[in-house]
């Protein structure tokens, strides 16, 4: 039984719309989805009435309902969420429009993420509530609030287990940065970063570890 999606589905067309820092949009995150959706549509050479079905990840809040009547689509067939995943639902979110594709439950699907953090808040603050509940309630009250915090403590370990050097860290920093300028759109091109930039630039997140020793009256 051939169970791969090899040569089965493809991707047709990118859309994007301009990168702004937080808060800097001049465009509501729905408005900011639907010109992406345009612009992968007129880049497959397709209409967008085409489409019938889509496909996001990490809880995005434009609802494919909406943006299927918004886009003027006549049969919405196939929709998905990949809850959560930060970077890696976005491969997730394509590998489920593949397999909807694959199985005939959708002939055109949309994968998108739309994201305005200045609209609604930002990555890594905390919640503003003093209730917490679900997994948050065992990661919250210690500051784990977001992925760079959670794997501090992991990234942690594994340089005290292997002896890798906060020099390390930098490189791939700096490396990132380095490939990133050959983005003509992204927010920080043309802006070089030296290794003592890195050096000196803010821990996002840190662990530590203070010792108590109690004294016995």
């Amino acid at each position: 039984m051939n169970r791969t999606l090899r040569g089965a589905t493809a991707v047709v067309g990118v859309g994007e719309t301009t990168y702004y820092k937080r808060g800097q949009s001049p465009d509501a995150e729905f408005k900011l989805a639907l010109k992406a959706i345009l612009a992968a549509c007129e880049d497959a050479g397709i209409s967008p009435k085409a489409v019938d079905g889509f496909a996001s990840f990490s809880n995005d809040r434009s609802d494919p309902s909406r943006l299927a009547n918004a886009l003027g689509i006549h049969d919405l067939r196939f929709s998905n969420m990949q809850w959560g995943g930060g970077g890696g639902g976005g491969s997730a979110a394509i590998a489920h429009a593949a397999a909807a594709v694959a199985t005939g439950l959708a002939e055109c699907v949309v994968v998108f993420r739309a994201l305005a953090q200045g609209q609604f808040g930002r990555f890594g603050q905390g919640p503003r509530s003093n209730v917490v509940s679900g997994a948050g309630a065992f990661t919250v009250p210690y500051g784990l609030m977001s992925p760079a915090q959670s794997f501090a403590m992991k990234v942690q370990r594994f340089m005290h287990d292997y002896g890798v050097e906060q020099s390390a860290l930098r490189a791939i920093s700096l490396a990132s940065y380095h490939h990133a300028q050959s983005n003509p759109r992204a927010v920080m091109t043309r802006r070089s970063t030296t290794t003592r930039a890195g050096s000196s630039s803010r821990s996002t997140c840190s662990t530590a570890v203070r010792r108590t020793t109690a004294r016995r009256r």
